[in-house]
């Protein structure tokens, strides 16, 4: 019996030496309302195109400057060992995915952004989900997971910038 509790001791030991249990890390943050559009002054109701490609194009800029500054911190893909890693990196998931579902939420004015906002959502999709796995892969201390995710996330991210800056 006391080898056996030695050995538990032991066990629990190595698990919050190799970083515990993936309960710490955050849970995914509600994302806020995102502002409405400005609307058309000589069509009330109607959504401003330049407001909403303005919305989308500056969405996408931030999506970039949220992955340089995560990789500014953290510039490989090696999965950090360091506190600040796992925090860090659920608060740069939870906001490219707010960030990006309000992309995807928002309605485009009219039917001659149809095939724009068909490609741009589908960048964004695959970006939400992309940024889903990755962060599950953190929590779970996943490293081949986070590999994978390190290895495509900029093609992702800088696939919604290019559908974004499109020509409607």
């Amino acid at each position: 019996m006391r080898a056996l509790m030695a050995l538990s001791s032991a066990v629990a030991l190595l698990v919050s030496a190799c970083g515990g249990n993936a309960s710490s890390f955050p849970a995914e943050a509600e994302c806020p309302a995102p502002a409405p559009l400005p609307t058309v002054r000589t069509a009330p109701g109607s959504v401003s195109t330049r407001a909403y490609l303005t919305r989308l194009r500056t969405s996408s800029e931030s999506l970039v400057k949220l992955r340089d500054t995560l990789r500014a911190s953290y510039p490989d893909d090696t999965f950090y060992r360091r506190d600040a890693f796992r925090p860090d990196f659920a608060r740069y998931a939870d906001e490219t995915l707010c960030t990006a579902q309000a992309m995807l939420d928002l309605a485009a004015p009219d039917a001659r952004f149809e095939r724009y906002e068909t490609n741009l959502d589908a960048a964004l999709a695959e970006l939400i989900t992309h940024t889903r796995a990755g962060r599950d892969a953190v929590r779970q201390r996943n490293t081949s997971e986070y590999r994978d995710w390190y290895k495509d996330v900029d093609a992702k991210t800088r696939a919604v910038r290019e559908a974004a800056f499109a020509q409607p």
